[in-house]
């Protein structure tokens, strides 16, 4: 098979066990998933390039399809376009872990919290598995951005409600920076088993005990152990569980785990498992995906970005572990002839040989092996291992390992008392500088106050000649006002004398009309009178013609 056609068929797993992706958004996943296994990169830059060497095409044009896998649909051209749901593909995700499982129904989770410089914080969910750590869920923050992960990590954990069949165990173990009342409750209602970490200083009243005491003081020595049902308490909330506490030696303090399983059934030593995180987000840093070296600053393309890696994480972890079980298997055969030891084995008292290959550099290594090949590509299943039983004291160290010890420390202590020298020299910098400040800030408030004093009293001389030039122009105002009623007086009075002489005239004239009038009237009277005297007498003259009409006389009224 060639290099190239491994490509599809590594698309085709990807789709096949992500079946809430679309095609295309498949087909990108796989496209990133694979190169990031052999560039050993999560950069685009790098994984662009690589791509277009392989595939021939051009690079500009594989780049920005690339981008727009981790693209939002608004952010995209084109009316039908959608945008890769993240929170669609956890539940898958685990289940692609423990799909084609083999050994014993045991899963272990871990819930843990790491960081991206000052831009991310990264909640997630990981399955922990022979040394390594796959992520199944995850949540991106701003980094300090104020609030409560209550609802994000409720939420994770929702996401995954149903992947695992009811008849698994499964473990969820957080450290005691992450332990919340809520986190335990919300654990439980998927009924898996919580393992959390605890303070030593947390209350605890166990059964048959009538006051609360400090975890911490169950076990007082180192190599003690001890474990218990009973009722803890932080911040007055109240659960009910077993206790396991343990103190080896070469540990600086105890370990304290709460679970809601028995005492029988629960062992203080799968805690360890937890740490494998931590090499999950070594793994996706500086120690195989370059996380840390990328120019991201929105959480939801680089939650989608997480994605291919998770897939590719994935990938490597499975094949690696079936590497080592193969491996193991091999140490494990007995030579041809030989006899087998009879008997119980000894009880190892000091840690054994960790492993020299991680899951993941195995997986990449096989990966890259099949491929140059020209084999099927490796796709590798879960195989489970039997959990720590004990917890091993830290032995005595190496004189080679106290040496380079002493050294570093010593180095520390210079670095330090540069450091303070440093700050020392810094610090009289500053006070004189502080003092020539503060000088200098006397000096120029002493400057302000003289030019305020100056500028007072010039605005107090303005503000005078003001007042003059306005007095002198009051008073000027009101001589031509005093003038002004003045001459408004006399023409008053010329024309009430001009009123009072036409009111006069108007008198005369309406007195001769009057008069005219009367004259008027008394000669109309008159003349009605001689008219009516001169009808009489014609009367009594045609009546009596013996009497002669009397002459006229005058008869004034």
């Amino acid at each position: 098979m060639s290099s190239l056609s491994t490509i599809p068929q590594w698309q085709g797993e990807v789709q096949k066990h992500l079946p809430s992706l679309s095609l295309p958004q498949a087909r990108v996943m796989g496209l990133w998933s694979y190169a990031m296994v052999f560039t050993k990169s999560s950069g685009i830059t790098q994984v662009s390039n690589w791509l277009a060497n392989v595939l021939q095409c051009p690079r500009g044009r594989l780049r920005q399809r690339l981008r727009e896998a981790e693209y939002e649909a608004s952010a995209k051209r084109g009316a039908r376009r959608r945008e890769v749901k993240v929170e669609e593909c956890f539940a898958d995700l685990l289940r692609w872990v423990i799909q084609n499982w083999q050994g014993k129904h045991e899963l272990a989770l871990a819930l843990d919290a790491t960081t991206l410089g000052e831009r991310f914080t990264v909640l997630s969910i990981s399955v922990v598995y022979r040394g390594c750590a796959i992520p199944v869920a995850w949540h991106f923050l701003r980094a300090k951005e104020a609030g409560s992960w209550q609802e994000p990590l409720e939420a994770l954990l929702q996401s995954l409600q149903g992947a695992i069949p009811v008849d698994w165990k499964v473990l969820v173990m957080a450290d005691r920076g992450l332990y919340a009342p809520w986190l335990y409750r919300a654990i439980q209602r998927l009924g898996w088993h919580p393992m959390l970490r605890v303070k030593e200083g947390m209350s605890l009243r166990a059964v048959g005990e009538e006051t609360f005491r400090p975890i911490g003081e169950r076990v007082v020595r180192h190599g003690r152990r001890w474990s218990g049902r009973g009722v803890w308490s932080e911040q007055g909330t109240p659960r009910e569980g077993t206790v396991l506490v343990r103190w080896e030696r070469g540990y600086d303090e105890e370990l304290a785990v709460v679970t809601d399983l028995s005492g029988e059934e629960a062992e203080g030593a799968w805690y360890q498992m937890r740490f494998w995180i931590e090499d999950e987000f070594k793994d996706e840093k500086r120690g195989g995906w370059r996380w840390e070296q990328t120019k991201m600053t929105d959480p939801g393309r680089a939650s989608r970005r997480w994605l291919a890696m998770a897939v590719a994480m994935h990938w490597v972890v499975l094949v690696g572990g079936e590497q080592e079980v193969r491996q193991q298997a091999e140490k494990r055969r007995p030579k041809a002839g030989s006899k087998g030891k009879v008997g119980r084995p000894r009880k190892q008292f000091h840690r054994p040989r960790g492993r020299e290959l991680s899951c993941f550099v195995r997986g990449q290594q096989a990966i890259s092996a099949a491929v140059m090949r020209g084999e099927n590509l490796p796709m590798g299943t879960g195989v489970g291992e039997s959990w720590p039983r004990q917890v091993y004291a830290v032995g005595k160290p190496p004189s080679s390992w106290v040496k380079k010890r002493k050294h570093k420390e010593e180095r520390q202590r210079q670095r330090k008392s540069k450091q303070s020298e440093q700050k020392r020299q810094e610090k009289v910098q500053a006070q004189a500088h502080e003092a020539e400040c503060r000088a200098q800030h006397k000096n120029a408030r002493a400057q302000r106050t003289r030019e305020q004093e100056e500028q007072r009293t010039r605005h107090r001389e303005e503000k005078a000649q003001r007042v003059r030039e306005h007095e002198a122009h009051r008073a000027q105002r009101t001589r031509e006002k005093v003038s002004r009623t003045q001459e408004q007086e006399h023409e008053h009075e010329r024309k009430r004398e001009a009123r009072r002489q036409r009111h006069e005239e108007q008198e005369q004239i309406r007195a001769q009309r009057q008069l005219w009038h009367e004259e008027c009237a008394r000669t109309r009277y008159q003349r009605q009178v001689r008219t009516q005297e001169r009808v009489a007498r014609q009367a009594q003259s045609f009546l009596d013609p013996a009497h002669p009409e009397p002459s006229r006389q005058a008869n004034p009224p």
